[in-house]
């Protein structure tokens, strides 16, 4: 007996939500990396451990 798979549009539909997903993330991701470089000198851990 085959086991049930589920539906093309249902996957369809899911690949299409992942994309959405993936692509408001690496927008915020490339926010996050601005605001980094921006507040690099205020960067507590930097100048903890003395890294530069």
């Amino acid at each position: 007996m085959p086991k049930h798979t589920k539906k093309r549009s249902t996957i369809k539909r899911k690949h299409r939500r992942m994309r959405k997903h993936a692509e408001a993330n690496k927008a915020k991701a490339q926010d996050n990396k601005q605001l980094v470089k921006k507040y690099e000198p205020y960067n507590i851990n930097k100048r903890a451990f003395g890294e530069d």
